[in-house]
């Protein structure tokens, strides 16, 4: 009797425990991404035309969405795919930290957990946590993560300029998708050609960036240098500027008459941040 009773016990808890590593069942859910960024207009505004998924301010379509689970690399759709923009993925019940990145930046890879580009272009993401219980339909608005730095040549460029030699101390294309900080790959150097724009003033550059930490300022140096067709320099700046996400720091001043200050806010964006060389 002694004995049926301990075989009974031993079978329950072999059920028991079977039960237990039984794997959890991975449920359907399915991301939509109908806009990058929330806007509002008058009731009275007439009808706004439909635009493609994923399309930024300026009308420029991301060309990449790609998702991770943690640091574990889901999935990349590009804008060719017919449903760019909607996203299905299989996850397991429970917990997931889910990082979404929507992008147009040229060369991506995907190493060390790091998401790493050749040419860094506007970039939106969103970090997503949720608890899986059965499958769902989620909607997403992500945000941007790239800042820009705007350099404006206020004064005339004169006869016989040629080049502009633009130089930052700091120069970031990869970022950790789970916190989206930047990693920096040494400094950036660019030299324009600007012996098109002779006689005209107000001429404006614009370069995408990152930051180390996400939505926090980063101070770095520039030097604007320009030169003329016998590379002698004619115009030269230097000095400190501020950046950050999703902000736009407007650099501005007269690179060959001196230097002048002035001010100006996006409201496209955070409050800018000013500098004058």
């Amino acid at each position: 009797m002694k004995q049926s009773i301990l075989l009974c016990a031993v079978c329950a808890l072999m059920l028991v425990s079977c039960k237990q590593e039984s794997p959890k069942p991975a449920q359907a859910v399915t991301f939509r991404f109908p806009q990058l960024t929330q806007t509002t207009e008058p009731m009275s505004a007439p009808a706004v035309r439909k635009v493609a998924p994923l399309t930024d301010e300026d009308g420029q379509q991301m060309t990449d969405l790609l998702l991770f689970d943690g640091s574990t690399y889901l999935l990349r759709q590009q804008n060719s795919d017919p449903n760019f923009g909607t996203v299905t993925v299989m996850l397991s019940l429970g917990e997931h930290h889910l990082h979404f990145i929507a992008t147009r930046s040229a060369g991506l890879s995907y190493e060390d957990g790091l998401l790493k580009c050749t040419s860094l272009r506007p970039t939106f993401g969103k970090h997503y946590d949720m608890t899986v219980s059965g499958g769902s339909d989620e909607s997403i608005t992500l945000t941007r993560i790239t800042g820009q730095l705007v350099i404006t040549v206020d004064d005339e460029i004169p006869t016989g300029a040629k080049d502009l030699r633009i130089q930052v101390g700091d120069s970031y294309t990869s970022i950790d998708p789970t916190t989206f900080n930047a990693t920096r790959i040494g400094a950036f150097d660019q030299t324009v050609g600007i012996s098109g724009k002779v006689g005209s003033s107000g001429n404006e550059w614009k370069l995408n960036i990152l930051v180390p930490t996400y939505g926090e300022e980063h101070e770095t140096t520039y030097t604007l240098t320009a030169t003329n067709t016998s590379g002698d320099i004619i115009g030269q700046a230097t000095g400190t500027l501020t950046l950050n996400s999703n902000t736009k720091t407007l650099l501005h001043g007269n690179l060959f008459t001196g230097t002048t200050a002035a001010f100006s806010l996006s409201t496209a964006w955070n409050a800018d941040i000013n500098e004058t060389f």
